[in-house]
């Protein structure tokens, strides 16, 4: 039971952690208040890097589950293990992105059109990891349970 509740405030601050991020990336952004934007935004992966890191350590542990109680299932498993590595790649790409977009905006500020569509990229970017993110999950959950529940036909 314990480690339901545990599963469960794990999965819940994730979701709350992904909520913050894309809402934070889909804020509009108000002249004048660029640095406050990006300062929100990396808060807000801050607070998801962690939770994302041990999701994926999870992930390793059910995929080695999936791969033991149906060994035909080898491929949806090495599907997700090259999601779950893509996705830390784009993670770590955004933070990189971040990083590159703090020193332009102080310095273009508040002449900020200048920059606009370079930030628009990046919350585009944002909110489409989170996406991602949020899919990887369903889909993990997913082939999990098929995993554990898959009928196999008459087995000796």
């Amino acid at each position: 039971m314990q480690d339901l509740d545990r599963e469960k405030r794990r999965e819940q601050s994730l979701s709350r952690a992904l909520e913050a991020l894309e809402a934070c990336a889909g804020t509009p952004f108000i002249p004048g208040e660029m640095v406050g934007w990006l300062a929100a935004v990396e808060q807000a992966y801050q607070q998801l890097q962690p939770l994302l890191q041990q999701q994926h350590g999870v992930h390793a542990t059910e995929f080695a589950e999936m791969s033991r109680q149906d060994p035909e299932m080898l491929r949806h498993v090495e599907n997700l293990e090259q999601e779950d590595q893509s996705i830390a790649v784009e993670f770590g790409s955004l933070k990189d992105r971040l990083e590159l977009l703090r020193p332009l905006v102080c310095r273009v500020e508040p002449d900020e059109k200048r920059v606009e569509v370079v930030m628009s990229e990046f919350a585009q970017s944002a909110v489409t990891l989170v996406t991602r993110i949020r899919k990887q999950e369903v889909a993990v959950r997913t082939w999990l349970v098929e995993a554990f529940t898959r009928d196999r036909g008459q087995v000796d």
